[in-house]
């Protein structure tokens, strides 16, 4: 049998509700263009630095490079940054920079290496914590385990976003933390199979909606959809037809939780 790999998620999209995050604020692209290539270093300062809040997986890549950068304010602001980040991904870029010729850029570097290194070993402070709510099948595909899924799904994708707890059931709050509640609720919008000439083309989307605690109300709204072409002769094995839905199904959570990390910040007024 041969298996045709699966498509990456197709996008990803993010829609906030809040003021919080204004529509006129420049989004992660925008600030790590001026991080790269802004005229005034006290441009790239503030970029920097507010590409870290981002949370954004993608602010990684422009606040290592910004480590190089000729001016040392921009490169101690970029070490800052890349520890509020929270993404151990920035690991190796920060050691490799360890002996920096500044004494404030070494200490900023040695400050976000201590605290990644926190953020990987599971002792670091959570900056949001996650609670779970209402995980509902939206779709045609009437399956009790499609919920549970989603939830399971859910809750590992969250718990890999850096500064994200995911509560617990057993253990639902741990004593003395004082960190912001979030409540997330999840919904299958899409989960079906079709034809695509000789190729069955099995499809995925899902949408999130963050609230506020305690008070519930919607904060903002994130969406992901993911797709995978498969042979008519794996969508008839059962075996095979299910793994592709569930391969579709968790690309599609990984779309929509990818970006998921300032709406996280903005539903808990961070």
């Amino acid at each position: 049998m041969i298996s045709t790999p699966m498509r990456l998620p197709k996008f990803a999209a993010l829609l906030l509700l809040v003021p919080a995050l204004a529509w006129g604020q420049p989004g992660p692209d925008e600030l790590a263009d001026q991080v790269r290539h802004g005229d005034d270093f006290r441009v790239r300062v503030q970029a920097a630095l507010q590409l870290g809040k981002s949370l954004s997986p993608d602010a990684v890549a422009p606040l290592s490079d910004a480590l190089d950068d000729t001016n040392a304010s921009v490169r101690a602001a970029a070490a800052a940054a890349l520890k509020t980040l929270g993404d151990a991904h920035a690991i190796p870029a920060l050691k490799e920079h360890r002996l920096d010729r500044s004494e404030a850029v070494r200490a900023a570097i040695a400050a976000a290496l201590r605290s990644l290194e926190e953020e990987r070993t599971g002792t670091a402070k959570a900056r949001v914590v996650v609670k779970l709510g209402m995980m509902k099948n939206g779709s045609n595909v009437k399956s009790t385990k499609i919920e549970s899924e989603l939830a399971d799904a859910s809750r590992r994708k969250l718990s890999e976003l850096p500064g994200v707890r995911v509560l617990n059931e057993e253990s639902p709050s741990k004593p003395g933390e004082n960190v912001p509640m979030v409540m997330v609720t999840g919904k299958i919008q899409e989960l079906k199979a079709s034809r695509e000439g000789s190729s069955i083309v099995y499809s995925a989307s899902v949408e999130y909606v963050l609230h506020t605690m305690p008070e519930q109300s919607i904060a903002a709204k994130v969406s992901g959809h993911a797709s995978a072409t498969a042979s008519e002769q794996e969508a008839n094995d059962q075996s095979r037809s299910a793994e592709l839905r569930r391969a579709v199904l968790e690309a599609a959570i990984a779309s929509a939780l990818r970006r998921a990390p300032p709406a996280l910040m903005a539903a808990a007024r961070l």
